[in-house]
């Protein structure tokens, strides 16, 4: 897959102190993209007007550092997360700006503007987005998701901020998961909504803001799947999984989950042991540095931990094979360890797919798909789980502001599986024993657009091997 992508990130950073980033549009047309009906949703989504931009100013926000002075261990698992790097990364901004430079008409600017109400939500909400991209600000910092009082419903970032004033050293009030924090500088107020995966929805629930087609619905997807029983005692949020996790405990569905005690502030400080405390890894998929910002330490682990515990592969053969005649085989590709869709979020970028190959009894190849060639290209014949959208003429575009439609969607919703089917011939000298080895891939990007997009400053993205699986059969 070839993109018309031509900027290099040289050109783009420079760029972004040109450019003259308008807010055009008022955030309440498009955000919430639905709500919540009453009874079923947090005590604080509430229906009242969104914070739009203009409405806070970015000197009220106090930096993640200085956040970290009284959390150390939470500041630590935040700043290598890609939270912290949410409006840092090299990838995003590429795209971004080029959004931003070649968008026409409302509909797509519209949608380029959404962006950065979830990436940058405090330049967003005060409408300055003049920070330094490496300022510790720019991106979902800890005073802007605990000044989130309440939201107005799902999707679009539908926020409503409360912030203190950093300028003058007034804390506010911080909304979190406690109602019996020591006062310090700020007060501290229990939020159903922080416990909630509504909290999480508010961002990772994403319509084009100017056609509203569904880019990423993870919100949704966990929303109509078997993690949400509607029942409190038995629903497995968002937080359950995603910021439960540790080293040596990935989280998932089909891994345990145990609670994390500890402290959110340290003992002497006046910090209370909790049986519980949320960790701050935000771990998803991303594993290539590029995506994380430099002083990420374990969150690759992390990711490959995660990754390798959400999906199993089972193998089922056809016992009527015989040399000199084919060979049918059924790959079973399950989602055993995601509350969402395999992959979710950027799924017009997210490349999850099966390599298979088989191989006789001295190792020559009789069949093969999905492998990667030297510029990291997958095999055209490769089974890829991901979306495709399309543009107003029908063609496919990686452009989402450009998108007005889903051509076709193939990935693997929670606790679903999709059946592949393979036949291939079996040569008449072919050697016992025949082997299948499937393995499932992951990468964040396709390499040739992160290459068309960085240029000189292109990395190479990880692959990671979710889980493989090789069966045997004799001749």
């Amino acid at each position: 897959m070839r993109t018309n992508l031509k900027y290099t990130i040289v050109g783009i950073f420079s760029l972004f102190c040109s450019l003259n980033v308008s807010f055009a549009s008022d955030p309440g047309e498009w955000s919430p993209t639905w709500k919540l009906p009453v009874g079923k949703r947090p005590e604080n989504v509430i229906d009242q007007p969104i914070t739009v931009p203009g409405d806070v100013k970015l000197h009220q926000f106090f930096s993640p550092i200085s956040c970290g002075a009284c959390h150390p261990e939470i500041f630590k698992m935040w700043s290598g997360s890609t939270h912290a790097n949410a409006w840092k990364n090299p990838l995003f901004q590429a795209v971004y700006r080029l959004g931003v430079e070649t968008a026409e008409g409302e509909s797509q600017k519209r949608n380029i503007e959404s962006c950065v109400r979830c990436h940058f939500p405090i330049g967003h909400s005060s409408a300055d987005l003049s920070l330094a991209l490496d300022d510790e600000k720019a991106g979902v910092i800890c005073d802007f998701c605990h000044s989130v009082r309440a939201t107005t419903g799902i999707g679009n970032a539908p926020y409503i901020l409360s912030p203190g004033n950093a300028a003058t050293m007034e804390g506010g009030t911080k909304y979190g998961p406690f109602s019996d924090c020591p006062e310090t500088i700020h007060k501290s107020q229990y939020s159903e909504l922080h416990t909630r995966s509504e909290f999480c929805g508010g961002c990772h629930d994403v319509s084009h803001a100017g056609n509203n087609l569904p880019i990423e619905q993870t919100y949704t997807e966990w929303r109509q799947g078997p993690y949400n029983t509607e029942d409190q005692a038995t629903t497995v949020h968002c937080q359950d999984c995603h910021m439960r996790q540790r080293p040596g405990v990935p989280g998932t569905g089909n891994t345990e989950r145990p609670d994390n005690p500890g402290f959110a502030s340290p003992e002497i400080m006046g910090g209370k042991k909790r049986p519980h405390i949320w960790t701050h890894y935000f771990v998803g998929g991303s594993t290539a540095p590029i995506s994380l910002p430099p002083n990420s330490e374990i969150q690759p682990q992390l990711a490959i931990d995660r990754l390798k515990h959400a999906a199993t592969l089972d193998v089922l053969i056809d016992p009527s094979y015989q040399r000199g005649n084919v060979l049918r085989f059924q790959v079973n590709v399950k989602n055993t360890g995601c509350g969402h869709y395999l992959p979710t979020g950027l799924t017009e970028l997210r490349q999850m797919w099966l390599s298979v190959s088989v191989v006789d009894g001295e190792d020559k190849i009789i069949y093969q798909s999905g492998q990667v060639d030297d510029k990291g290209g997958i095999d055209p014949k490769a089974i890829i789980y991901h979306t495709t959208f399309g543009d107003e003429e029908g063609n496919p575009t990686l452009h989402v502001w450009k998108a007005t439609h889903i051509i076709s969607d193939n990935r693997i919703p929670p606790k679903g599986q999709k059946e592949e089917r393979f036949v291939c011939f079996i040569p008449a000298d072919a050697k016992s024993p025949i082997k299948i080895k499937t393995v499932l891939h992951y990468r964040s990007a396709p390499q040739d657009v992160a290459d068309s997009l960085l240029k000189e400053k292109s990395v190479k993205l990880p692959i990671i091997d979710m889980v493989e699986i090789t069966s045997e059969v004799k001749l």
